[in-house]
């Protein structure tokens, strides 16, 4: 029951009390004519059933309150001091508050801390007096503390859900004479498809109600558009939702905190769950719709992808489960590495994106389509959500491609947002690019000096480093530009020599690059920023600056541009401790996972070879968590009730093993689905 029902029936409640004869008994009449609603009390949210219930509500009131002749005994009331009535209404306002409260948590409002917490040390506390950057990475990440989390929301957010729209951005750059050419390519399609086909996909869009409309962005049992995605002529039209979405409730989060933990107690975890709530923070997570038909289409994705790679069976299972998620980015690859079929590729990784655009928690949505994507998190443990984060990366390239950089740029700030810690595909070795690109070089320089880059010192990226300084120099301040470049050079010297080496004005190298001792982890960030460093400083006069800058940084070291031995010294004194390479297991997974995914060949070359031979290497998944905990299921052999989850996990071992055994014949595999479906 909502507060404004509550409200009207304490105030009919409050003026019963007051009018009525202390010596009279008055019956209470009820709408018989009105029947029992037991879905009145569940607060649905629907607008008209509460406007209704209002109007009835109101016949209820006149008939529980009739009017009484005047008597003494009420004047006598009307007498009494106004104390009787502010306690009344002191009671009433607490009732309300009340309700409101309970309300406001159906919403999913923040609850402040209850007091069983309020005796835990706020490890945050002490977080918050570091000043400095840590150096290394700490469990849950501690020292990005709550308080910092919210001067960075304005980092975050995308500021307008039109700017995820690369359509708004061609509008901007080719005016409105470019829009009949958007409108044809919203029309292609993704995979070839006959005619006949497509003739009748359009029939059938006209046949279910709800898809598509005008805006191309409805669909099928929502009023609620799509936000990131509109719907093509070759899209299945289909009122069946292939995921959900759902908000995680506080002993998830705290089961997805503890986990990783290895220092604070649980009792301090929760008091940093309840200070996100406060500020507003939520976790979702993506999960697949339970039924033999998807668990068909994900034995066979396994067993075509993992245990025996076969692409022609990847294509078939993809022309019968057109949205199934996993499939669709990997077909994507496969014609991507076939390198004349990148439109089709990028066209399958949009149609990926269609399916999470749909599944959208209420929430969710409304808080995206508000731009306080900030709020928004979805830990990577989960598969599904791992699956949406790769979408996502892998559209910004496509984005790219088509030179949307300020779109690009804006997908990255989301895919930053919805785990801004760990930043499992490592948004922070390449946003800089896309902000040079797009323009937004206040924005490079805000965050820079953000907790979002000086919390950790790993943070603060090559890419960032440099193309901060690059971002001043765009904004005609040299004098920052100078200050931004040094700060730079002192935190990766090694980049600074490659740059000195690659982009600068030949100048004469002191030293040779195999005399420069660093290890893996240097050399593989270092070169994520040097990939793309020449479409940045592309400048006659950008390199100069560049180049005298460097120079002289190096002299200030105590180095001759002539003298090779200081040179080795200087190299010894910036990389203290870690002249010899250490083992690559101190390159932080996100690092990896980026290199792995840009498929960039001088990127990958510079990988530690052992990395390669690992196997959790898949372009669906690479390198996902691990799970600490075990949990078998005694059928299956798969680990269950756990944070981490994996494509494995979705697995039917008896389709998969008829899958394997005898992929040639499908009579058994058949028997098997139908036994599963009895089953069901």
């Amino acid at each position: 029951m909502s507060s404004r029902q509550l409200k009207k029936l304490e105030r009919a409640k409050l003026e019963a009390s007051n009018n009525e004869e202390p010596d009279i008994e008055e019956p209470v009449v009820l709408n018989q004519n009105k029947g029992f609603n037991a879905f009145s009390f569940l607060g649905d949210g629907n607008e008209e059933e509460e406007e209704q219930e209002d109007k009835e509500e109101e016949v209820v009131e006149e008939v529980k309150t009739p009017k009484k002749p005047s008597s003494k005994k009420k004047k006598k009331k009307a007498k009494q001091p106004k104390k009787d009535e502010e306690d009344s209404e002191d009671e009433l306002d607490k009732i309300l508050a009340e309700a409101k409260a309970k309300d406001q948590e159906k919403l999913g409002s923040v609850e402040p801390i209850e007091d069983d917490l309020e005796g835990v040390a706020d490890f945050e506390e002490e977080y918050n007096e570091i000043t400095q950057p840590m150096i290394s990475y700490d469990s849950n990440f501690k020292n990005f503390t709550t308080e910092r989390l919210s001067k960075c929301l304005a980092l975050l957010s995308i500021d307008n859900v039109k700017n995820l729209d690369p359509d708004e951005e061609l509008k901007n750059l080719f005016g409105e004479l470019s829009l009949e050419t958007i409108e044809d390519a919203n029309t292609t399609t993704a995979l070839s498809i006959t005619p006949d086909v497509l003739k009748q996909f359009k029939r059938l869009a006209r046949l279910t109600k709800g898809w598509g409309g005008k805006d191309r962005r409805s669909v099928p049992g929502s009023n609620r558009k799509l936000l990131l995605t509109r719907i093509k002529d070759d899209y299945l039209p289909t009122t069946i939702k292939p995921l959900q979405m759902e908000e995680l409730d506080d002993d998830s989060v705290l089961d997805i905190f503890d986990y990783k933990e290895d220092i604070a107690e649980v009792e301090e975890l929760q008091l940093k769950i309840r200070k996100e709530k406060k500020l507003g923070v939520k976790y979702f997570k993506f999960n697949k719709v339970h039924s033999v038909r998807d668990r068909v289409a994900d034995s066979q994705f396994y067993a075509s992808v993992v245990l025996a790679p076969d692409h022609d069976a990847l294509f078939a299972l993809l022309n019968n489960h057109p949205y199934h998620v996993e499939t669709l980015l990997q077909v994507s690859m496969v014609l991507l590495r076939q390198g004349d079929q990148k439109s089709t590729s990028n066209a399958l990784i949009e149609k990926c994106l269609f399916v999470f655009d749909r599944c959208f928690h209420m929430f969710f949505h409304d808080t995206l389509a508000e731009a306080k994507n900030g709020l928004l998190r979805l830990p990577y443990e989960s598969f599904m959500n791992r699956q949406f984060q790769l979408c996502i990366f892998r559209y910004i390239i496509g984005l790219a491609e088509r030179a949307t950089f300020f779109t690009s740029f804006n997908y990255c700030k989301l895919l930053l947002s919805i785990n801004p810690t760990e930043d499992p595909l490592g948004v922070r070795y390449f946003i800089d690019f896309y902000a040079i690109m797009s323009g937004e070089y206040k924005y490079l320089t805000q965050l820079a000096d953000s907790p979002l880059v000086t919390s950790y010192t790993k943070w603060f990226t090559p890419g960032i480093a440099f193309s901060t300084a690059l971002a001043y120099i765009h904004l005609n301040d040299m004098e920052n530009a100078k200050k931004a470049l040094k700060r730079a050079h002192l935190s990766h010297p090694y980049t600074s020599y490659r740059l000195l080496e690659t982009i600068c004005i030949s100048p004469q190298m002191p030293i040779k690059e195999s005399d420069v001792k660093v290890n893996e982890e240097i050399i593989l960030s270092a070169e994520t920023y040097m990939v793309r460093a020449k479409l940045l400083w592309n400048d006659s006069e950008k390199i100069k600056f560049l180049t005298d800058e460097l120079m002289k940084y190096f002299i200030e070291d105590g180095v001759s541009a002539t003298t090779p031995s200081s040179f080795s010294s200087m190299v010894s004194k910036f990389f203290k401790g870690d002249t010899k390479p250490k083992d690559n297991k101190e390159i932080p997974f996100n690092l990896l996972r980026f290199v792995i995914l840009s498929g960039e060949n001088s990127l990958m070359a510079k990988v530690p070879q052992n990395i390669w031979s690992r196997d959790d290497i898949y372009e669906f998944d690479p390198l996902p968590p691990k799970v600490t905990t075990l949990g078998y299921d005694a059928r299956t052999g798969i680990e269950n009730n756990k944070v981490v989850d994996y494509a494995l996990d979705y697995v039917n071992q008896d389709i998969l093993a008829t899958l394997i055994q005898n992929r040639t014949q499908t009579d058994e595999f058949d028997d098997i689905v139908r036994q599963i479906q009895q089953q069901e």
